[in-house]
């Protein structure tokens, strides 16, 4: 478990350093998506993580984890768990109307 974190946090910060060029970032990002579908992530367990991952950092950042900071950091993961799930979906076959 503490290896998976550390992968998390990882791929975190790689990301988040480059959401301002998301065109560099979406291809690794979907193939991250594909490989989670061979781990059994389901889509719900990508609400859990956002879940843990907000919470942590407003236990770690404190003071400093403002409403601008959660909002900030909620978007970012919804947007990389939402081309995950999106990538995942379409190899496994799976297609979920939301």
């Amino acid at each position: 478990m503490g290896q998976q974190g550390k992968k998390l946090m990882q791929m975190l910060a790689i990301a988040v350093n480059g959401l301002s060029r998301l065109e560099m970032i979406v291809p690794a990002v979907q193939k991250l998506g594909e490989r989670h579908v061979g781990y059994g992530v389901e889509r719900g367990h990508y609400e859990t993580v956002g879940e843990a991952l907000l919470w942590t950092l407003g236990a770690g950042l404190g003071e400093g984890f403002t409403p601008e900071v959660e909002e900030a950091w909620t978007v970012a993961y919804a947007l990389l768990a939402g081309v995950m799930i999106e990538a995942a979906e379409e190899v496994s076959g799976v297609i979920e109307v939301v």
